[in-house]
């Protein structure tokens, strides 16, 4: 959440008529630049889960891929 707070800077904040927050209005920029932190975030968490899987030679993923 850190890295997140030290990107965002051009934020807009837009609040109900009872001031409670509804909005936060992004520059695209940062936009996607928290975008992309989460897509890294996912795919290390698939890196991670993958670890666990079995790992096959080629000729094991081969056979197993032509018999799908």
């Amino acid at each position: 959440m850190q890295l997140l707070q030290r990107m965002i800077g051009n934020e807009q904040i837009i609040k109900n008529n009872s001031g409670n927050v509804e909005f936060v209005v992004l520059p695209v920029l940062e936009y996607e630049k928290i975008l992309e932190i989460f897509e890294d975030y996912g795919l290390g968490l698939a890196i991670k889960e993958a670890e666990k899987d079995k790992i096959y030679s080629k000729e094991e993923a081969q056979k197993i891929l032509n018999n799908a």
